[in-house]
């Protein structure tokens, strides 16, 4: 099965940006591509509880619909440690217990692992 490691920054201060790792991730599932998404900097931001509700962007569905159906078809989305502390964010705040906190070398083995890393 292929594989991607989708990596995203944007934060909900630029809605359009916050749907990329999400509609790529759950285009790249109904393909039957392994996906796990990896969130850092203000993208963080978007994992807390309520945030992704204040996300709007014309054309797009919206944004809790997305992350849920990509976390109901078995995808992953880690958030980066150093991002979730500097933004003083818990893990008792994540809107899923399915929503993990890693690390930087998390991040680096899996981006050798997976067969195509993007970046959002």
């Amino acid at each position: 099965m292929a594989s991607i490691y989708i990596v995203g920054q944007w934060g909900p201060e630029v809605a359009e940006r916050c749907y990329g790792p999400f509609v790529t991730g759950t285009t790249a599932q109904s393909q039957e591509v392994d996906v796990k998404i990896f969130l850092m900097m203000d993208a963080v931001w978007l994992m807390k509880k309520g945030i992704a509700e204040k996300v709007k962007a014309p054309g797009f569905p919206p944004l809790p619909e997305l992350i849920d159906m990509f976390l109901e078809e078995g995808g992953k989305i880690e958030l980066c440690s150093n991002s979730t502390e500097f933004r003083g964010l818990k893990e008792s705040e994540l809107r899923d217990e399915r929503i993990s906190i890693a690390g930087a070398a998390t991040m680096i083995d899996d981006s050798l692992n997976y067969d195509r890393t993007m970046f959002f």
